[in-house]
């Protein structure tokens, strides 16, 4: 019963999540113009894959916590959890310098949107340490402050977003606005863990560069990029309102791909210390259940009413993208699926399918490459991988076994 309420109490903030952070895309889809609107989709779509590498820190993090804490280790799990934090803000400091200088300067060489783009890398800098704060609530159990987190770090994002663009603001000063909400999730989803840190028995650092978590971060990287890549080949093949167009499709089907992630992050600390072969098997069934029943249902939805919700959400002007809703939300369907599948590989310590994946990715941009002059060229490419990373999940799961 605790894992069932966790799991509904997690999907309820992620849903809450997702609805606030949709409200900022549908906002900025109406205030700014449609080439603008293209610009901010894709900044949005770099932030989200450059936050996926760090993805493994939080993987291997709640692995590490829940299993320490499993054993009564307290001292020990605090201890990975600080090291790991210690070595992340390090970094942050760093990479956030380089995108100030780099931003200066590129702004002295006359580049256009250079602001918006090191604003874009700022954020991607500050958000290295939000998986391992995370990856400590998951590890220790703690979904309802997990799931508040959710919820603070699309609400500030939305506030911050919202009234820099209702003030006129630009596209620098709303991925600035997005930095600014980033620092601040930070800071506050920290708070909760302090006991456990405090209770740390060794202050060093924790090694980033290990092969668990570089093969996390392959795997994840590959699996999103392979989702959101999409959105950016549309900016670049497209003009400004087919950009536009293809961009609120996009962001209105990715919507589907929230679903998997409040599963797994339920599932995920539940499975690393289960070591049952049968009943994580079970586990595995479990979740591609209640996503692929999910994922159905709101796939059916906006498939029927695709006309309707875009023109709710984005406006009349993004009328084109009532054909492209449906399609998109199967590819995503079947993307969530595979996440599914690749969280089940992390908690076992199984993050070899990072390979597979990886080689995926590799023939996707091959395929953009040839297949780009249409959103319907876009989206057969989207809903053909979809489905081979699936094939390819299943198939590394029985020959592994």
């Amino acid at each position: 019963m605790t894992l069932v309420r966790s799991g509904i109490l997690l999907t309820v903030a992620v849903g809450l999540a997702n609805v606030l952070n949709a409200v900022l895309q549908f906002s900025l889809a109406r205030i700014l113009e449609p080439d603008e609107y293209a610009l901010v989709a894709a900044l949005f779509a770099v932030v989200l894959v450059g936050a996926i590498p760090p993805l493994a820190f939080q993987a291997t993090t709640a692995r590490a916590v829940a299993a320490e804490l499993g054993q009564g280790r307290a001292g020990v799990a605090g201890s990975v959890l600080r090291g790991t934090l210690r070595a992340v803000l390090a970094w942050t400091v760093v990479l956030t310098a380089l995108a100030a200088i780099a931003t200066v300067l590129a702004s002295v060489a006359g580049t256009d949107d250079a602001v918006a783009v090191g604003a874009t890398a700022a954020t991607i800098a500050i958000a290295l340490a939000i998986p391992v704060v995370w990856g400590g609530l998951q590890g220790a159990g703690r979904f309802g402050t997990l799931s508040g987190a959710h919820i603070l770090y699309a609400g500030t994002r939305l506030a911050a977003g919202l009234a820099i663009a209702l003030a006129g603001g630009s596209v620098a000063a709303v991925m600035l606005g997005v930095a600014g909400a980033t620092a601040l999730t930070v800071i506050v989803t920290a708070l909760p863990l302090r006991r456990l840190l405090a209770k740390a028995e060794d202050a060093g650092r924790e090694r980033l560069a290990t092969r668990p978590n570089a093969g996390a971060a392959l795997g994840l990287t590959a699996l999103w990029a392979l989702a959101y890549g999409d959105l950016l080949v549309a900016r670049l093949a497209f003009d400004g309102d087919e950009a536009g167009a293809y961009a609120a499709a996009a962001v209105a089907s990715k919507v589907l791909l929230l679903v998997p992630i409040a599963t797994t992050t339920v599932l995920f600390p539940r499975v690393a210390v289960l070591h049952d072969r049968a009943r994580e098997r079970r586990h595995l069934a479990a979740g591609l259940a209640v996503v692929g029943a999910t994922s159905t249902l709101l796939t059916t939805l906006a498939w029927i009413f695709a006309g309707q919700l875009i023109d709710l959400l984005f406006g009349s002007e993004y009328e084109a993208a009532d054909s492209w809703l449906g399609p998109l939300c199967l590819a995503m369907a079947l993307y969530g699926l595979g996440i599914v599948f690749l969280y089940h590989f992390l908690a076992l310590g199984r993050a070899r399918f990072a390979v597979p994946l990886a080689l995926l990715l590799a023939a996707q941009v091959i395929a953009y490459g040839l297949l780009h002059d249409s959103p319907g060229e876009l989206i057969g490419v989207q809903i053909a991988f979809g489905a081979a990373t699936v094939a390819a999940a299943e198939a590394w799961y029985l020959l592994r076994r």
